[in-house]
């Protein structure tokens, strides 16, 4: 059933974890990672709603369970979509001013993170506060990810979806995830976010961890919905006429949309300041990329 928010004495801060049949998968160890990492967080002002999408395998009795006795915990269960559609409506139910979406195999970087965000939070109010990302791999290593420049919208994600923090009226103002997109649709709301102008901070700080357990991800199907995005955005452009869909996932594969379509986004009188910023960028990670011969695709 859908539940509808109480926003009296609300957080600050709405950790939202999307699960469907967890048990059939094989992922109850992962998932208690999830609940115990934010135990440990001890932070009075976050809340962590668990949206799961009316699973029939024992899920939803396993969570609440295993959630009991965790304070600041809701969990609902309804059918959805699928995983962007369960992050929506986990933000419909949110109190929290900020959102933040967490996997239900990842976890928080730090046992304080919440905290320290907390207060940055509170002091600045951004539209959105973003920050790095751990990957943990199975011998115990870890390695921050650095990549982190808005001005990189336009050939790829600036930062990962499990480590920003978005202002809840500023993601439901936007519409939220555009179901349409069953792997980019965190890509195609960055860029709504940015092209929007919506005024984000940088923590140095990772916000998450991503635990790289050897799984290989399907770079043919994300690239393939990049590349939806980009139509979705910038067919109509003359630019763009006669560039398929298999065109722009072939520019998705090189890290950089056509020059001749950067440079038309430059030259148009709507093109928002903070894209135009990132055309620049693009602009020049194209022409250098064109003289690397080196470089196969």
């Amino acid at each position: 059933m859908s539940v509808s928010p109480d926003h009296s004495d609300a957080p600050m801060i709405s950790v939202i974890t999307a699960t469907y049949d967890l048990l059939s998968q094989g992922r109850q160890d992962s998932f208690r990672g999830v609940i115990d990492c934010m135990a440990r967080q001890n932070c009075l002002d976050a809340e962590h709603i668990i949206q799961d999408g009316a699973s029939s395998d024992g899920t939803v009795e396993f969570i609440r369970d295993l959630t009991a006795a965790a304070p600041r915990t809701r969990v609902i269960s309804e059918p959805d979509t699928g995983l962007y559609d369960a992050m929506n409506k986990g933000a419909q139910a949110a109190r929290g001013q900020y959102l933040l979406f967490l996997n239900s195999d990842d976890s928080l970087a730090s046992d304080d993170i919440l905290n320290r965000a907390t207060d940055r939070l509170a002091a600045t109010q951004p539209d959105f506060l973003y920050g790095a990302t751990l990957r943990r791999f199975e011998d115990g290593s870890e390695r921050m990810g650095t990549r982190m420049s808005l001005k990189a919208v336009l050939q790829r994600m600036p930062f990962c979806h499990n480590s920003v923090f978005i202002k809840r009226d500023v993601f439901l103002t936007l519409g939220g995830h555009d179901t349409q997109f069953r792997i980019a649709a965190d890509y195609d709301l960055m860029l709504r976010l940015i092209g929007g102008g919506y005024q984000g901070e940088r923590m140095d700080d990772p916000i998450s961890l991503f635990w790289d357990r050897g799984a290989t991800s399907d770079d043919v199907a994300t690239g393939q919905d990049y590349a939806r995005v980009w139509v979705k955005y910038y067919a109509d452009f003359q630019a763009a006429q006669g560039l398929t869909e298999q065109d722009f996932a072939a520019f998705y594969r090189r890290g950089h949309m056509p020059a001749r379509l950067i440079l038309e986004l430059l030259r148009r009188s709507d093109t928002p300041e903070p894209i135009r910023i990132a055309a620049r960028h693009s602009l020049s990670k194209t022409l250098r990329r064109s003289v690397q011969f080196w470089r196969s695709y």
